[in-house]
């Protein structure tokens, strides 16, 4: 049986040993450094000792158990070495007699004859010398088995080095240095003070390694190797781009990267901003201590260098504190800038200055705090490099709908009276946590049950409202429909019926699916019927798609003959498939069919699409809009020769077509595509500015800006292209240009590979907001002038390092292909 996945994120001891081992696919070149040392080193003489730093979650925990295995599973250490564990939260090493007494116990329950070491304390408690002669009980017993001591020790910094006092800092540094008895391997999240200060007693003592992220590849293949054994999976390949994505917002941290896995299990069909809220709100409790803990001077230095997301200076960040009136301090804030450094909250950056830059280290603490204290321009910034990040690469559970279904299944069984039932459910449709389908299932349960006279009690609607409702239903206003039954309160089942259907008329089908699914006896009603089935077939769901498409039949038969055909060939179902597929096209099925192009492009079903657009297009005599979907299906298989073949065909159907005027915005987005197709897959400059002086004869320049400026780009009339590209950001309204986000981005570094690095610049600055759409592609250019500017680049995050550099690559790459 396949063994589910149940991660201990905050206490990997807890883990068996053999599942630690086996899921231990990260930080093993560490893992062999480290083990390597372990093993060549006899301790005959004083060994090196290690200290491990990272942030919290990534993996130190995890890789000193690792190391505690493999010693104790390794024949020819596990005789002679012994590896005690201390994890992070041994609260009780305050001192340096602490660590001997708690080594006592351990000899106690671990070695053959235990059980008196630490009672042999007793013998000297109160005296000058107490920590001299625990140590020396801590060296007889090893010394009696024949053994040397190796202590793996997790947080080391702040629960056992901090605490000691200046005599026994001293103490433990000499004994480290001289003991041949006694190693150290340590872990510590925080930065050591003494570790970097000279005049301290552990200067430059340990050999430190540093855990940093991982990257997208590690990331996916952590992710990989944990899901071998696991019932459950997910479909990697589908996932790659939020994946990656949250891999590099998250700061490749091990921890917030298994939250992640166990999120994209439960929901397989969301984007990297669905997933990032999700990861937000189970982090949410430990960083809301993080916060609480600091020193009130130090939550305002906080939240001054995360709401700036990028790095910030002693100078700004003293700007935008003020107490009693008055800026605070320049010296105050490097005081505590000192301390949050420390603790490896903040991170300090060099500059060409003395002045220094500084930034949140743990980037997806940062994102946290943007998203739940930041004001809505800040939460705009994650938001945005989501989005570009994700273009770029492509009994709780019970809680209120439990206790609802539970209600109304009492009801339906008649477990309550009319008058009990009115009162809990007119409660429940006052409560915001009732959903819309809740309500209508509530008032429609009640209802069954209350004579006539009782059902006045429950909420009624205007019958205005729903007219309004059906009117505008009519005037297929289908977004204005929503709207309207979705501000209507309370819902009921009619409604709940109109709200499913219009959002798939809008083609939101999983919404489609959540309101039509719970409609009861919708097999009596046509209409329904064949919405729901076609949205089940848009989200794969081919067996209840067959389900609900039958019942639409005979009324919605022409409607559905495409999707049935398709559906009966994939059973094996060659004749009813044929029946269906020869049904007589006529132009009401150009939108279904449409709708079938889109469905196998989100799957990336080429041949098969192409198999049904041919068959499609046979039957209905070279249908032009069948020409123009097999044009694209081509696009997307990278055939240059049939993709042209097919848009010019449409074309030239096009052009013939009366009254013109009335398909001059078809022959428009035609020449469009055409165009597209030249600049970006052909790399055809003589054939794309000649269909882009066609667009502009037909329309002007205006309404095709983005595409335009690239083409006039790619003809080095760069000028030209310029002030198009200026005209477009100057007069467009933020929604718009967001349909054109992939295009500007790329107009941008095309612009780069051509040395115009001044000219994009300027168009950055002249759109504020276009740093945070594009904030990689702003970072690549800023590297490119890091001579001009040398300290603006190194603000950046080191989430932005890759997708920073794979800009800068693809930047060359269009050097060649757009010279």
């Amino acid at each position: 049986m396949a063994m589910e996945f149940e991660p201990k994120l905050y206490n990997p001891a807890a883990q068996p040993e053999e599942w630690l081992i086996e899921h231990f696919v990260v930080r093993t070149k560490v893992f062999a450094q480290l083990f390597d040392a372990i093993k060549s080193g006899d301790m005959r003489h004083p060994e090196q000792h290690y200290l491990i730093q990272g942030q919290r979650g990534m993996g130190k925990t995890t890789l000193l158990l690792r190391l505690k295995y493999e010693i104790e599973r390794t024949p020819e250490l596990k005789d002679w070495l012994v590896p005690v564990f201390f994890n992070e939260e041994s609260y009780d090493l305050t001192s340096l007699s602490n660590l001997w007494e708690k080594l006592l116990k351990y000899f106690d329950s671990n070695f053959p004859d235990g059980g008196d070491y630490y009672k042999a304390t007793d013998k000297f408690i109160g005296t000058n010398d107490y920590e001299q002669r625990c140590f020396k009980l801590v060296i007889d017993a090893l010394h009696k088995h024949h053994k040397k001591l190796i202590i793996l020790f997790d947080n080391f910094g702040e629960l056992f080095l901090d605490n000691l006092n200046e005599r026994d800092s001293h103490r433990f540094r000499e004994i480290l240095m001289n003991c041949v008895d006694l190693r150290i391997v340590a872990a510590s999240a925080v930065v050591l003070e003494s570790h970097n200060d000279y005049s301290e007693p552990f200067f430059d003592f340990f050999r430190v390694i540093n855990l940093e992220g991982l990257s997208k590849e590690e990331t996916l293949d952590l992710i990989k190797k944990l899901q071998e054994k696991s019932a459950r999976q997910v479909d990697i390949a589908a996932n790659k781009a939020r994946i990656e994505t949250l891999a590099i917002l998250t700061g490749g941290v091990i921890r917030t990267i298994i939250m992640l896995y166990e999120i994209l299990l439960n929901d397989n069909d969301g984007s990297a901003l669905k997933d990032l809220e999700s990861i937000l709100d189970k982090v949410t409790p430990l960083y809301k201590h993080r916060m609480e803990d600091l020193k009130p001077q130090q939550r305002r230095i906080m939240d001054v260098i995360a709401k700036n997301w990028d790095a910030v200076s002693v100078k700004e960040i003293a700007e935008n504190i003020r107490e009693n009136g008055n800026p605070l301090a320049s010296k105050i804030v490097s005081a505590q800038l000192q301390e949050l450094e420390k603790n490896n909250l903040i991170e300090k950056i060099k500059t060409s200055t003395k002045n220094n830059f500084y930034i949140v280290k743990e980037r997806f603490f940062n994102i946290w705090y943007l998203m739940r204290h930041g004001d809505a321009t800040s939460q705009c910034k994650v938001k945005w490099l989501t989005r570009f990040l994700e273009m770029w690469y492509g009994d709780d559970n019970y809680g209120m709908d439990g206790f609802i279904q539970e209600y109304i299944n009492k009801l339906q069984a008649g477990n309550f009276i009319s008058s009990s039932a009115i009162s809990i459910t007119n409660a429940l449709l006052s409560s915001s946590q009732t959903s819309p389908v809740n309500q209508a299932l509530l008032i429609d349960a009640t209802a069954t049950i209350v004579s006539e006279p009782e059902a006045r009690y429950l909420p009624q609607i205007k019958q205005s409202e729903i007219d309004e409702i059906n009117h505008q239903f009519d005037l297929q206003n289908y977004k204005s429909v929503i709207d309207l039954i979705e501000n209507t309160t309370p819902k009921t089942v009619a409604l709940i019926s109109t709200l499913g259907a219009s959002y798939f008329l809008i083609d939101d089908y999983s919404k489609a699916i959540y309101y039509l699914s719970h409609v009861k006896h919708i097999k009596e009603n046509e209409f329904l019927s064949y919405c729901l089935g076609q949205a089940y077939f848009y989200s794969n769901e081919i067996d209840k798609a067959l389900e609900y498409l039958l019942c639409a039949l005979p009324e919605y038969l022409y409607l559905s003959a495409p999707v049935l055909g398709d559906i009966y060939k994939r059973l094996g179902d060659n004749d009813t498939s044929e029946k269906y597929f020869n049904y007589p096209l006529d132009g009401n099925n150009i939108e279904e069919y449409t709708k079938l192009f889109q469905y196998y492009l989100s799957l990336e079903n080429i041949d098969e699409t192409i198999y049904v657009l041919k068959k499609v297009e046979k039957l209905s005599n070279n249908n032009t809009f069948i020409q123009i979907f097999l044009g694209l299906v081509y696009w997307q298989k990278s055939d240059m020769e049939f993709c042209e073949k097919y848009l010019n065909q449409a074309l030239a159907n096009i052009s013939k077509m009366k009254p013109r005027k009335a398909y001059k915005t078809i022959e428009t987005r035609l020449k469009m595509m055409l165009m597209g197709v030249y600049f970006n897959k052909a790399k055809n400059k003589k054939k794309a500015i000649e269909y882009l002086n066609e667009i502009i004869s037909l329309n002007g320049s205006e309404s095709f800006e983005p595409p335009i400026a690239s083409i006039l780009l790619w003809n080095n009339d760069i000028e030209r292209a310029i002030m198009t590209m200026h005209s477009y950001l100057e007069r467009t309204k933020l929604p718009e240009i967001e349909t054109s986000l992939s295009i500007i981005n790329k107009f941008l570094m095309v612009l780069s590979s051509k040395k115009q690095y001044h000219s994009s610049l300027k168009i950055f600055n002249n759109n504020s907001h276009l740093k945070e759409m594009f904030k990689p592609t702003y970072y690549a250019l800023m590297y490119l002038l890091k001579d001009e500017y040398p300290d603006e680049y190194i603000k950046m995050g080191k989430e932005l390092e890759e997708p920073v550099q794979d800009i800068l690559r693809r930047i060359e790459q269009y050097a060649v292909d757009y010279a």
